[in-house]
């Protein structure tokens, strides 16, 4: 059996590492490489970012078992000229700068290192070259939800890999096809979903944290991506970059034997991500398939309204008085299809060809600044 389900709270983990470790036949030698999942925009909510507590189990217990050296690897969240999150805000932020005071432990920016081209199908990816460098590669994702890809498991952990850019134009084209392209070109060693902590409703930023108990492991991102979706609810060949994933061989599903094995993990009422945000009663945000850069910049806005309603007067009754619903799209928005009559506030390059489609304006910049995004709404709202 190629994955592995366990109760956990938190506080048995070495137990746990044990068990994995001798099922799996690894013995943690040499350099150790984890790519967490780690975010710092606040508000900071625990079921977003991988756990303190497991990362630090996790770095003691490879280091007490014979690894030379564990090293962290994330790079920084993307941002805007007026939206920064850096790597090292991330990390103090975050909680994490602990990790640089335990022996053997190194974090590492991911962006300021060497990378190597890698390509499927034409598709290009600039990967870290530490990944040639060390002799274990562990992906430890979180359970949580996506607005855009349904869930984030290990297949999508893995998008903290590539540089900056490429993951802009991820987003951009063909998301979860190229999520799973990524998953044919790196092949983790060991694949962990922390759902000690889970995050339901609108992840992979806005959602809830729930108490789940359970953690995932796996040599193979299909079927231990397929078995987090079982537990929670969710048919996982209907989500599409595990599916275009088991097509092109990266893994396998699991067998019917495997699913019946896991029903006794499975979470009730676990409650998925909406295609839109709410804002109010009128307002509606669909981020489509938009890269973190035109969320930041409409979270920001979002936080200016609320510490300066009057100056933002306008766009606060539309949100609460009336009738009349407001649509605010971002990102690739081709296949989204809103109902006529209904005002849509078109924001970013990436909405350029629906925006044609739909015979509206738009605000093309990619990203634009939270100035320009204020001044193009209140206009908007005004015509």
């Amino acid at each position: 059996m190629t994955t592995v389900v366990l109760k956990e709270t938190g506080k048995t983990l070495q137990k746990s590492f044990e068990k994995i470790f001798k099922h799996f036949n690894y013995i943690p030698q040499g350099k150790v490489f984890i790519k967490p999942n780690f975010s710092a925009r606040p508000p900071i909510i625990e079921g977003e970012s991988t756990s303190h507590i497991f990362l630090q189990e996790l770095s003691d217990f490879l280091i007490k078992k014979g690894a030379s050296e564990v090293i962290i690897g994330h790079g920084a969240l993307l941002g805007t000229v007026d939206v920064k999150t850096s790597f090292e805000k991330m990390i103090k932020d975050g909680g994490f700068s602990f990790l640089n005071k335990i022996p053997k432990v190194r974090i590492i920016d991911l962006d300021k290192i060497p990378r190597k081209k890698i390509t499927y199908k034409n598709v290009n990816f600039l990967i870290p070259k530490i990944l040639d460098e060390v002799d274990l590669y562990i992906n430890l994702a979180k359970l949580k939800t996506h607005m855009e890809t349904i869930v984030s498991f290990s297949l999508k952990n893995q998008m903290g890999l590539v540089s900056m850019m490429d993951r802009v134009a991820m987003h951009q084209t063909e998301l979860e096809k190229r999520i799973a392209f990524l998953g044919k070109l790196v092949k983790p060693s060991l694949n962990i979903i922390d759902g000690i902590t889970a995050m339901e409703g609108d992840g992979p930023h806005h959602g809830k944290t729930r108490k789940l108990g359970l953690v995932i492991y796996g040599d193979d991102m299909v079927k231990v991506d397929s078995m987090a979706s079982f537990i929670i609810g969710v048919d996982f060949k209907s989500v599409e970059q595990i599916s275009i994933a088991e097509k092109i061989g990266v893994g396998k599903y699991p067998s019917k034997e495997e699913l019946k094995m896991a029903e006794k993990y499975i979470v009730k009422d676990f409650k998925l991500a909406k295609k839109n945000k709410k804002f109010g009663k009128n307002i509606y945000v669909w981020p489509t398939f938009a890269c973190s850069r035109c969320i930041s910049i409409l979270n920001e806005y979002g936080k200016i309204v609320k510490r300066h309603p009057l100056e933002n007067l306008k766009f606060v009754k539309k949100a609460l008085i009336g009738s009349k619903k407001i649509n605010i799209v971002i990102g690739k928005a081709n296949k989204l299809r809103l109902p006529k009559g209904e005002k849509v506030i078109a924001i970013g390059l990436c909405t350029k060809e629906f925006s044609e489609k739909c015979g509206i304006n738009n605000l093309n910049r990619c990203p634009p600044s939270v100035k320009e995004v204020i001044d193009y709404i209140k206009k908007e709202l005004n015509s």
